[in-house]
């Protein structure tokens, strides 16, 4: 497994998106003339020159605070041979900066940056030319993100889809598009789900081309679409991209809406759109839903008919090893919510990569499983919780084999009247799970 960086930034994630397309589209065609026909693409490694450089270059601006800004150019290397890294930072800051330069209308800044990527004695390969024209293309594309408000309170509910026996499979930032993520995709089909939920985040930033590839597809060729209804929640990476391919996918997966009700006489499962408020991220201020999505949530609980209730959102209302906006709690999602959550059964939520079963906390029983695809390594979960006030249980992934990366997982709720029974198994074991309960 390659680590994959991510930024929770819609600018600095959008810019990886350009590089990764770009090395994407010259790979499947040089592997496709190689076999001489169409080939599938694929994810580029992590570990490819321009991918990981472009992402240490992210770093860079990042800490310079210059997210949406042009940043310093390095001085030009006398040579292609002078230093992959010295080059690649060179060729990527002027790739960038051509990008933001005409995103912001300065043209003749534009103009200049671009010349020095095309003159005939740059030392940059011309995937940089490529990822200049494919940044600005992304970031004049983004629009008002076609958030569906309903017209009437009843709306988006889903009735028939879900069995009076059913199974429910549920996971969590599965968007890398990476071998793991296929894997464990794989291993929730063979466990004969009747619905799978994924519980959002595109990597980096959903464009349509990341949307397609690296989830559609690879979805639909493992999980029979046409007979098993599959959902996708909105996360903030899947906003980063301006949230059209997102809803394409809805679409595509006959979806309604952002955020929906799925019920039997017994169950229904409530899928809230954290996603949308968290696509410009601010340090101080934590996402929160939509006022209209609290009053359709409420209108859902309200009239629940003696059903129990599942919710199921991409971002936490509290952590316990990562701090919301350098806060335990979400305070603002909590004043929404707080009035509703004691006719909420249980919550599950990923956002965190992470799997993290919570004792009962604020009068909710919540989980996150945040654990699908993304790879994340030793260093990146302290030992101990952060904010030790939130009671956890000693539940901890594995490592894999190569004691590198944190294994990834998944959640099945097998459904049975007012009953479930939910097994947690990691991608290491499919056979038995690492932990179940009963509600």
């Amino acid at each position: 497994m390659a680590k994959l960086e991510q930024f929770r930034d819609p600018e600095l994630s959008l810019w990886q998106s350009a590089v990764d397309e770009v090395v994407a589209r010259k790979q499947a065609g040089a592997q496709a003339q190689e076999a001489g026909g169409a080939q599938a693409v694929t994810r580029p490694d992590p570990g490819h020159s321009m991918v990981k450089l472009a992402a240490q270059h992210a770093k860079r601006v990042q800490d310079a605070g210059l997210n949406s800004e042009v940043a310093p150019v390095p001085p030009a290397p006398a040579k292609a041979t002078e230093g992959i890294g010295e080059v690649v930072e060179y060729c990527a800051s002027l790739a960038r900066n051509y990008a933001v330069a005409k995103f912001k209308g300065d043209d003749e800044a534009a103009q200049r940056y671009h010349e020095q990527l095309t003159t005939q004695f740059t030392v940059c390969d011309p995937g940089w030319v490529d990822t200049a024209v494919k940044y600005a293309e992304f970031l004049a594309s983004r629009k008002q993100v076609p958030y569906r408000v309903y017209q009437n309170i009843g709306d988006y509910v889903i009735d028939g889809k879900l069995p009076a026996k059913a199974r429910v499979a549920l996971v969590g930032d599965w968007g890398t598009g990476q071998v793991e993520a296929k894997r464990v995709l794989a291993q929730i089909a063979r466990k004969n789900p009747d619905v799978v939920v994924h519980l959002g985040d595109i990597y980096y930033s959903a464009t349509d081309f990341e949307v397609q590839n690296y989830f559609f597809n690879i979805w639909a060729g493992l999980l029979d679409v046409k007979r098993i209804p599959t959902f996708t929640l909105s996360g903030n990476h899947d906003m980063f991209g301006g949230g059209a391919p997102f809803y394409k996918l809805l679409d595509q997966l006959g979806q309604p809406a952002s955020y929906f009700c799925l019920r039997n006489q017994n169950w229904q499962f409530i899928a809230l759109d954290t996603g949308l408020n968290d696509r410009v991220p601010n340090g101080s201020v934590p996402t929160f839903l939509q006022d209209t999505e609290v009053a359709w949530l409420k209108d859902k609980l309200d009239n629940r008919q003696g059903r129990r209730s599942v919710l199921l959102s991409h971002h936490q209302l509290f952590a316990a090893y990562e701090d919301i906006c350098g806060k335990a709690v979400n305070e603002r999602l909590n004043q929404q919510l707080a009035p509703l959550l004691p006719n909420v059964d249980i919550w599950f939520w990923g956002h965190e990569h992470n799997l993290v079963i919570y004792e009962k906390y604020m009068g909710v029983l919540a989980r996150c499983v945040g654990h699908g695809a993304f790879p994340v390594t030793p260093p990146e979960i302290p030992a101990q919780p952060k904010f030790p006030e939130v009671p956890v249980k000693n539940i901890k992934l594995d490592l894999d084999e190569d004691g590198t990366f944190y294994t990834h997982g998944y959640v099945l709720m097998d459904l049975d009247g007012a009953s479930a029974k939910i097994t947690y198994y990691q991608d290491t074991d499919e056979d038995e799970p690492q932990y179940t309960e009963t509600l």
